[in-house]
Parts: structure tokens; C-alpha cells; sequence
């Protein structure tokens, strides 16, 4: 009598065994593209944030103009203002009057002032329709990043003696510096830093 080929139950449970360590290393394979790809895209989200909110920055940094304004008490306010020089807004650090285009007037550009602050972990812009102020003066808040842990600036000046100094806060009234560097640290322990010149320095 002629025998049918066909498995044994050895073969079948050592097939078995291969098949579901081939699926696992699969599985795992799959499981570290998958994580790989949804870091990538939430790394090139932040950077397409932060790009937009370093080319703000850069914009209000390079057309700061030396205008001193007056607040909504009718005092003098330099035109840049650093936060530990007077006592601004909660979480204010950066204060400017910067030229910015007017979308109503075309390429004619208008003066603007501009604040920067860090509030409970989200990144402020803040804008002011005038800039000599009184006290019912609206100002335009605009949250620009989120999930920030902290925010600094450092400005950039020539000495009198002609070398290049650097200083956390800004003293100086009726003058502006060279350059302006934003350093900005995320939650998550990223730092991005930026330096910026001041057009009107050259």
C-alpha cells in the first residue's frame, strides 16, 4: 500500500516556531518604524513652529527702530525695553518699537510696538494698535509656541572701546545694539538659539 506524503506533527510545531519568530522580529521591526516615524514628525513640527517663530523674532529684531514711546501713564519708555529693567507685563522679557508693513498701505511700513513674553509655558506676541499709550490702550496677545520652559535674550553691543560686548539686560536709552540672540529651551530639554541683527546698527 502506497504511503501519502505529508507532515509530521514534529514538522508542523518547528514550522510552527519559525513562523512566530519571523512574525515577532516583524512585529518589532514595524513597531520601531513606527516610533521612528512619529518622532521625526513631531521633531519637524516643532522645527516648522519654531521657524516661524524665529522668522517673527527676526522681523521685529532687524526693523527695531530707536523711537522711545510713552506708556499709559504718560511716562518715558525707551525703545527697547529689557524685562529686568522695568517692571512690565507677567512674563514679559523683550519690549520694541520695530517697523513693521502695514497689509492696508501696501510696501509703506508703520511703526509698531512689540512685546515678547513667556506665560505658563506658551510663547507670546504682543502688539499695540499706537505707540504712545494711555490706559485703556488695547493690546493684541498671540500665542505663538507652546510647551516652552524658559526664554532668554542676550544683546550685543560695541563698547567704547570698540570691542563687542554682551549683556543680558538692556540699559542703554538712547541707543540700540548691534544684534539681538534669542535662546529658546522646550519642555522636552531642546534649546534652539538665534542671533539676530539690528538693521538699523548696520
Amino acid at each position: 500500500m502506497k504511503q501519502t506524503g505529508g507532515f509530521t506533527l514534529l514538522e508542523m510545531v518547528v514550522a510552527i516556531s519559525i513562523f512566530a519568530v519571523i512574525a515577532a522580529i516583524s512585529y518589532t521591526g514595524l513597531i520601531r518604524f513606527l516610533d521612528a516615524r512619529t518622532i521625526i514628525n513631531d521633531r519637524q513640527d516643532e522645527l516648522t513652529s519654531l521657524q516661524r517663530v524665529m522668522t517673527l523674532m527676526q522681523t521685529d529684531v532687524r526693523f527695531m527702530i530707536n523711537r522711545p514711546v510713552r506708556d499709559g501713564f504718560g511716562d518715558l519708555e525707551g525703545a527697547l525695553v529689557s524685562g529686568g529693567e522695568l517692571p512690565l507685563a507677567e512674563g514679559e522679557f523683550l519690549r520694541l518699537t520695530t517697523s513693521q508693513l502695514s497689509p492696508t498701505l501696501g510696501i509703506t511700513s508703520r511703526l509698531q510696538r512689540i512685546a515678547w513674553r513667556l506665560v505658563e509655558g506658551n510663547l507670546q506676541r504682543v502688539r499695540w494698535a499706537v505707540l504712545d499709550r494711555d490706559q485703556d490702550s488695547k493690546e493684541y496677545v498671540s500665542t505663538v509656541l507652546q510647551g516652552i520652559e524658559a526664554a532668554a535674550v542676550r544683546y550685543f553691543f560695541y563698547s567704547p572701546a570698540d570691542t563687542l560686548e554682551v549683556e543680558t539686560n538692556w540699559t542703554g536709552v538712547s541707543t540700540l545694539p548691534v544684534g539681538v540672540e534669542f535662546v529658546i529651551t522646550l519642555r522636552n530639554g531642546n534649546q534652539y538659539q538665534r542671533l539676530f541683527a539690528v538693521a538699523s546698527n548696520g
